[in-house]
Protein backbone atom coordinates (compact mmCIF):
# COMPACT_ATOMS: atom_id res chain seq x y z
CA UNK A 1 0.00 0.00 0.00
CA UNK A 2 1.39 3.51 -1.06
CA UNK A 3 1.12 6.40 1.82
CA UNK A 4 1.64 9.76 1.59
CA UNK A 5 3.69 11.91 4.28
CA UNK A 6 0.13 12.91 6.09
CA UNK A 7 -0.83 9.47 6.80
CA UNK A 8 -0.04 6.68 8.99
CA UNK A 9 -0.68 3.08 8.31
CA UNK A 10 -1.54 0.68 11.57
CA UNK A 11 -2.16 -2.69 11.88
CA UNK A 12 -3.21 -5.60 14.57
CA UNK A 13 -6.66 -5.57 16.77
CA UNK A 14 -8.83 -2.70 15.60
CA UNK A 15 -11.48 -2.27 18.54
CA UNK A 16 -14.10 -0.47 16.13
CA UNK A 17 -17.38 1.50 16.60
CA UNK A 18 -19.85 1.92 19.47
CA UNK A 19 -19.25 -1.82 20.14
CA UNK A 20 -15.70 -2.24 20.32
CA UNK A 21 -15.32 -5.35 18.63
CA UNK A 22 -12.27 -6.29 18.11
CA UNK A 23 -11.14 -6.50 14.20
CA UNK A 24 -7.87 -7.82 12.66
CA UNK A 25 -6.51 -5.56 9.92
CA UNK A 26 -5.17 -2.27 9.31
CA UNK A 27 -5.95 1.26 9.56
CA UNK A 28 -4.88 4.22 7.64
CA UNK A 29 -5.02 7.64 9.63
CA UNK A 30 -4.89 10.51 7.40
CA UNK A 31 -4.41 13.65 9.01
CA UNK A 32 -6.08 12.55 11.94
CA UNK A 33 -9.10 11.33 10.13
CA UNK A 34 -9.97 7.59 9.47
CA UNK A 35 -9.39 7.10 6.09
CA UNK A 36 -9.71 3.51 5.73
CA UNK A 37 -10.28 -0.06 7.57
CA UNK A 38 -9.69 -3.36 5.80
CA UNK A 39 -8.65 -6.91 6.60
CA UNK A 40 -5.75 -6.98 4.43
CA UNK A 41 -1.84 -7.90 5.87
CA UNK A 42 0.04 -4.53 5.49
CA UNK A 43 3.38 -3.58 6.20
CA UNK A 44 2.06 -1.14 8.82
CA UNK A 45 4.12 1.86 10.84
CA UNK A 46 3.09 0.60 14.13
CA UNK A 47 1.25 -2.74 15.26
CA UNK A 48 -0.78 -3.64 18.19
CA UNK A 49 -4.10 -3.16 19.57
CA UNK A 50 -5.32 -0.01 17.87
CA UNK A 51 -8.10 1.40 20.26
CA UNK A 52 -9.82 5.13 21.07
CA UNK A 53 -7.28 6.94 23.36
CA UNK A 54 -8.63 7.63 26.69
CA UNK A 55 -10.45 10.67 28.31
CA UNK A 56 -9.92 11.44 32.19
CA UNK A 57 -13.72 13.26 32.84
CA UNK A 58 -12.90 14.51 36.18
CA UNK A 59 -9.91 15.86 37.47
CA UNK A 60 -7.91 18.47 39.34
CA UNK A 61 -4.67 19.37 37.95
CA UNK A 62 -4.09 22.27 40.21
CA UNK A 63 -3.34 19.96 42.71
CA UNK A 64 0.05 18.72 41.68
CA UNK A 65 1.84 20.79 43.52
CA UNK A 66 0.81 17.83 47.11
CA UNK A 67 1.79 14.60 46.12
CA UNK A 68 1.75 12.53 49.55
CA UNK A 69 -0.94 14.22 51.96
CA UNK A 70 -2.00 12.32 55.44
CA UNK A 71 -4.86 10.14 55.67
CA UNK A 72 -7.64 12.74 57.38
CA UNK A 73 -11.13 13.44 56.88
CA UNK A 74 -12.10 15.04 53.26
CA UNK A 75 -13.73 18.29 54.72
CA UNK A 76 -9.89 19.15 56.40
CA UNK A 77 -8.23 18.02 52.99
CA UNK A 78 -9.86 19.70 50.32
CA UNK A 79 -13.10 21.81 52.28
CA UNK A 80 -12.76 25.82 52.54
CA UNK A 81 -9.45 26.26 54.15
CA UNK A 82 -8.57 22.72 54.29
CA UNK A 83 -4.52 21.30 53.70
CA UNK A 84 -5.19 21.72 49.66
CA UNK A 85 -6.15 25.54 49.55
CA UNK A 86 -3.00 26.23 52.36
CA UNK A 87 -0.52 24.95 50.54
CA UNK A 88 -1.62 26.28 47.46
CA UNK A 89 -1.83 29.66 49.13
CA UNK A 90 2.17 28.93 49.96
CA UNK A 91 2.78 28.10 46.33
CA UNK A 92 4.35 30.13 43.71
CA UNK A 93 2.57 30.79 39.95
CA UNK A 94 5.46 29.27 38.55
CA UNK A 95 5.97 26.16 40.71
CA UNK A 96 1.86 25.79 40.19
CA UNK A 97 2.33 25.95 36.27
CA UNK A 98 5.01 23.66 36.73
CA UNK A 99 2.88 20.79 38.23
CA UNK A 100 0.28 20.91 35.86
CA UNK A 101 2.35 20.68 33.27
CA UNK A 102 3.96 17.59 34.34
CA UNK A 103 0.48 15.71 35.13
CA UNK A 104 -0.86 16.44 31.44
CA UNK A 105 2.66 14.87 30.35
CA UNK A 106 1.96 12.24 32.47
CA UNK A 107 -1.55 11.98 31.12
CA UNK A 108 -0.22 11.63 27.14
CA UNK A 109 2.73 9.08 28.15
CA UNK A 110 -0.99 7.49 30.12
CA UNK A 111 -2.36 7.69 26.61
CA UNK A 112 -5.33 9.71 27.54
CA UNK A 113 -6.28 12.49 25.07
CA UNK A 114 -8.68 14.57 26.76
CA UNK A 115 -9.81 16.06 29.87
CA UNK A 116 -12.04 17.79 32.22
CA UNK A 117 -10.47 19.76 34.67
CA UNK A 118 -12.59 21.31 37.92
CA UNK A 119 -10.08 24.60 37.86
CA UNK A 120 -10.14 26.68 40.98
CA UNK A 121 -8.20 30.26 41.54
CA UNK A 122 -10.61 32.14 39.70
CA UNK A 123 -9.53 33.80 35.97
CA UNK A 124 -6.15 33.38 36.87
CA UNK A 125 -6.20 29.89 37.71
CA UNK A 126 -7.76 29.12 34.13
CA UNK A 127 -4.59 31.16 32.44
CA UNK A 128 -2.15 28.99 34.57
CA UNK A 129 -4.17 25.52 33.29
CA UNK A 130 -4.15 27.04 29.80
CA UNK A 131 -0.56 27.75 30.23
CA UNK A 132 0.57 24.30 31.30
CA UNK A 133 -1.17 22.86 28.37
CA UNK A 134 0.41 24.63 25.80
CA UNK A 135 2.41 22.92 22.79
CA UNK A 136 0.14 19.61 23.42
CA UNK A 137 -2.91 18.36 20.99
CA UNK A 138 -5.16 17.64 24.17
CA UNK A 139 -8.76 18.18 24.18
CA UNK A 140 -9.38 20.22 27.91
CA UNK A 141 -12.54 21.17 29.14
CA UNK A 142 -11.78 24.07 31.86
CA UNK A 143 -14.47 24.04 34.08
CA UNK A 144 -14.11 27.35 36.22
CA UNK A 145 -14.86 28.86 38.96
CA UNK A 146 -15.31 32.57 39.33
CA UNK A 147 -13.36 35.19 41.11
CA UNK A 148 -14.40 36.52 44.18
CA UNK A 149 -17.42 38.53 44.39
CA UNK A 150 -18.23 37.84 40.98
CA UNK A 151 -20.42 35.30 39.33
CA UNK A 152 -18.56 34.94 35.97
CA UNK A 153 -16.14 32.41 35.09
CA UNK A 154 -13.13 33.30 32.57
CA UNK A 155 -14.26 33.35 29.10
CA UNK A 156 -12.13 30.94 27.98
CA UNK A 157 -13.76 28.07 30.12
CA UNK A 158 -16.09 25.00 28.91
CA UNK A 159 -18.60 25.54 32.04
CA UNK A 160 -18.62 26.25 35.63
CA UNK A 161 -17.43 23.52 38.16
CA UNK A 162 -18.66 24.09 41.62
CA UNK A 163 -18.15 21.97 44.52
CA UNK A 164 -20.77 20.73 46.79
CA UNK A 165 -24.15 23.05 47.14
CA UNK A 166 -23.70 22.76 50.89
CA UNK A 167 -19.94 24.89 50.30
CA UNK A 168 -21.63 27.95 49.40
CA UNK A 169 -24.56 30.17 49.58
CA UNK A 170 -27.41 28.95 47.87
CA UNK A 171 -27.87 32.48 45.86
CA UNK A 172 -24.77 32.72 44.74
CA UNK A 173 -24.28 29.43 43.14
CA UNK A 174 -27.69 29.93 41.32
CA UNK A 175 -26.45 33.22 39.89
CA UNK A 176 -23.43 31.63 38.85
CA UNK A 177 -25.19 28.98 36.83
CA UNK A 178 -27.57 31.81 35.62
CA UNK A 179 -24.55 33.40 34.02
CA UNK A 180 -23.23 30.45 32.71
CA UNK A 181 -26.25 29.16 30.77
CA UNK A 182 -26.82 32.31 29.75
CA UNK A 183 -23.22 32.71 28.12
CA UNK A 184 -23.18 29.04 26.74
CA UNK A 185 -21.39 27.19 29.48
CA UNK A 186 -21.72 23.71 30.70
CA UNK A 187 -22.99 23.54 34.34
CA UNK A 188 -21.16 20.30 36.85
CA UNK A 189 -21.16 19.98 40.03
CA UNK A 190 -19.77 17.51 43.16
CA UNK A 191 -23.03 15.79 44.80
CA UNK A 192 -22.95 12.77 46.98
CA UNK A 193 -19.62 12.63 47.82
CA UNK A 194 -19.30 13.02 51.65
CA UNK A 195 -23.35 12.70 51.83
CA UNK A 196 -26.81 12.25 49.79
CA UNK A 197 -27.86 15.59 51.00
CA UNK A 198 -26.64 18.03 48.55
CA UNK A 199 -27.90 15.52 44.93
CA UNK A 200 -31.49 17.01 45.12
CA UNK A 201 -30.00 20.80 45.57
CA UNK A 202 -27.27 19.83 42.46
CA UNK A 203 -30.35 18.03 40.63
CA UNK A 204 -32.86 21.78 41.11
CA UNK A 205 -30.37 23.42 39.53
CA UNK A 206 -30.40 21.61 35.67
CA UNK A 207 -26.61 20.44 35.73
CA UNK A 208 -25.14 18.79 32.54
CA UNK A 209 -22.54 16.51 34.69
CA UNK A 210 -22.31 15.62 38.66
CA UNK A 211 -19.38 14.28 39.78
CA UNK A 212 -18.81 11.02 42.33
CA UNK A 213 -22.43 10.31 43.89
CA UNK A 214 -20.57 7.82 45.91
CA UNK A 215 -23.52 8.52 48.77
CA UNK A 216 -26.21 7.90 46.08
CA UNK A 217 -29.08 5.66 46.96
CA UNK A 218 -31.25 3.88 44.54
CA UNK A 219 -33.82 6.60 44.40
CA UNK A 220 -31.23 9.54 44.00
CA UNK A 221 -29.64 7.78 41.05
CA UNK A 222 -33.73 7.27 39.55
CA UNK A 223 -33.68 10.88 39.35
CA UNK A 224 -30.32 11.35 37.89
CA UNK A 225 -31.72 8.82 34.96
CA UNK A 226 -35.17 10.68 34.78
CA UNK A 227 -32.95 13.86 34.30
CA UNK A 228 -31.14 12.77 31.85
CA UNK A 229 -27.75 14.34 33.91
CA UNK A 230 -24.39 12.38 32.99
CA UNK A 231 -21.89 11.03 36.00
CA UNK A 232 -18.78 10.82 36.11
CA UNK A 233 -17.07 8.21 38.98
CA UNK A 234 -13.47 8.58 40.52
CA UNK A 235 -13.84 5.27 42.52
CA UNK A 236 -9.82 5.41 43.72
CA UNK A 237 -10.33 8.34 45.06
CA UNK A 238 -13.39 7.79 47.28
CA UNK A 239 -11.04 4.58 48.13
CA UNK A 240 -8.38 7.06 49.92
CA UNK A 241 -10.76 9.42 51.33
CA UNK A 242 -12.53 6.29 53.01
CA UNK A 243 -16.18 7.55 51.59
CA UNK A 244 -17.20 4.24 50.12
CA UNK A 245 -17.91 3.47 46.61
CA UNK A 246 -19.98 4.71 44.20
CA UNK A 247 -22.90 2.01 42.59
CA UNK A 248 -21.73 2.13 39.29
CA UNK A 249 -23.23 -0.72 38.39
CA UNK A 250 -27.01 0.60 39.17
CA UNK A 251 -26.31 3.93 37.27
CA UNK A 252 -25.21 2.04 34.13
CA UNK A 253 -28.31 -0.17 34.78
CA UNK A 254 -30.20 2.65 34.90
CA UNK A 255 -29.32 3.70 31.48
CA UNK A 256 -27.19 6.89 33.14
CA UNK A 257 -24.26 8.31 30.66
CA UNK A 258 -21.32 7.58 33.20
CA UNK A 259 -17.73 8.34 32.82
CA UNK A 260 -14.48 7.95 34.69
CA UNK A 261 -11.87 10.79 36.47
CA UNK A 262 -9.14 10.55 38.76
CA UNK A 263 -10.11 13.14 40.41
CA UNK A 264 -6.89 14.95 42.77
CA UNK A 265 -4.12 14.52 41.40
CA UNK A 266 -2.23 14.69 45.46
CA UNK A 267 -4.60 11.56 46.05
CA UNK A 268 -3.69 9.77 42.86
CA UNK A 269 -1.56 10.03 39.71
CA UNK A 270 -4.09 10.80 36.99
CA UNK A 271 -3.13 6.95 34.82
CA UNK A 272 -6.58 5.88 34.14
CA UNK A 273 -4.92 2.47 33.74
CA UNK A 274 -5.05 2.21 37.04
CA UNK A 275 -8.54 3.37 37.01
CA UNK A 276 -9.82 0.95 34.81
CA UNK A 277 -8.08 -1.62 36.71
CA UNK A 278 -9.72 -1.21 39.78
CA UNK A 279 -13.52 -0.29 38.70
CA UNK A 280 -13.35 -3.86 36.42
CA UNK A 281 -11.79 -5.87 38.96
CA UNK A 282 -13.73 -4.23 42.40
CA UNK A 283 -17.18 -2.88 40.97
CA UNK A 284 -18.28 -3.87 37.67
CA UNK A 285 -16.29 -7.37 36.09
CA UNK A 286 -17.48 -5.79 32.68
CA UNK A 287 -14.35 -5.02 30.66
CA UNK A 288 -16.60 -3.30 27.56
CA UNK A 289 -18.09 -1.08 30.12
CA UNK A 290 -15.78 0.03 31.75
CA UNK A 291 -13.50 0.84 28.88
CA UNK A 292 -16.68 2.45 26.95
CA UNK A 293 -16.61 4.90 30.45
CA UNK A 294 -12.98 5.91 29.83
CA UNK A 295 -13.25 6.39 25.83
CA UNK A 296 -16.82 6.83 24.30
CA UNK A 297 -19.17 7.85 27.13
CA UNK A 298 -16.42 10.40 28.27
CA UNK A 299 -16.27 11.83 24.78
CA UNK A 300 -20.17 12.51 25.00
CA UNK A 301 -19.58 13.83 28.29
CA UNK A 302 -16.81 15.94 27.39
CA UNK A 303 -18.99 17.02 23.83
CA UNK A 304 -16.19 15.68 21.98
CA UNK A 305 -17.39 12.76 19.83
CA UNK A 306 -16.40 14.58 16.77
CA UNK A 307 -12.28 14.22 17.77
CA UNK A 308 -12.83 11.39 19.88
CA UNK A 309 -14.48 8.37 21.04
CA UNK A 310 -15.43 5.41 18.34
CA UNK A 311 -12.80 4.46 15.83
CA UNK A 312 -14.86 4.93 12.37
CA UNK A 313 -14.32 5.15 9.15
CA UNK A 314 -14.23 9.11 7.78
CA UNK A 315 -14.52 10.38 11.87
CA UNK A 316 -11.65 12.34 13.05
CA UNK A 317 -10.00 10.29 15.99
CA UNK A 318 -7.58 9.88 18.88
CA UNK A 319 -5.92 6.62 18.65
CA UNK A 320 -4.09 4.97 21.33
CA UNK A 321 -1.61 1.87 20.47
CA UNK A 322 -0.95 -1.23 22.65
CA UNK A 323 1.93 -3.11 22.56
CA UNK A 324 0.98 -6.74 23.01
CA UNK A 325 4.07 -8.66 21.95
CA UNK A 326 5.54 -6.22 25.54
CA UNK A 327 6.28 -8.35 28.23
CA UNK A 328 3.07 -7.90 30.21
CA UNK A 329 0.82 -8.09 27.88
CA UNK A 330 2.37 -11.46 25.65
CA UNK A 331 -0.01 -14.03 25.96
CA UNK A 332 -3.35 -12.37 25.61
CA UNK A 333 -6.27 -13.86 24.46
CA UNK A 334 -9.09 -11.33 24.63
CA UNK A 335 -7.26 -7.98 23.61
CA UNK A 336 -10.30 -5.74 25.63
CA UNK A 337 -10.05 -7.43 29.05
CA UNK A 338 -6.29 -7.37 28.76
CA UNK A 339 -6.23 -3.73 28.10
CA UNK A 340 -8.72 -2.71 30.38
CA UNK A 341 -7.92 -5.56 34.11
CA UNK A 342 -3.51 -5.22 32.97
CA UNK A 343 -2.35 -2.58 30.31
CA UNK A 344 0.26 0.66 31.56
CA UNK A 345 1.72 2.95 30.28
CA UNK A 346 4.50 1.53 29.48
CA UNK A 347 2.50 -0.56 27.28
CA UNK A 348 1.68 2.56 25.32
CA UNK A 349 3.53 2.61 21.61
CA UNK A 350 1.57 5.62 20.31
CA UNK A 351 -1.41 8.30 20.58
CA UNK A 352 -2.16 9.60 17.73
Amino acid sequence: MQKTDDEILLSGTILLGEELEPFEGYLLLRKGVVAEIGPEKVNSDIEGIICPALINAHVHLGDSILKDPPYIPLNELVGPGGLKHQVLSRTSRQDQVEGMKRSILDMVRSGTSAFADFREGGEDGVEMLLEAMAGTNLIGRVLGRPDPGSIHVNPKCWGVGISSTRDHPRSWVEEVVEAARSEGKRVALHAGEAGRDDIEDALNLEPDLLVHLTKAEPRDLAMVAEAGVAVVVCPRSNLVTGLGLPDVARMLDMGINVGLGTDNVMLNSPNLFSEMEFLSKALLHNDRQVFMMCTLNGARILGANDAAGAICVGKECRIMVIDKRSDNMWGLKDPLASLVRRARPSDVLAVL
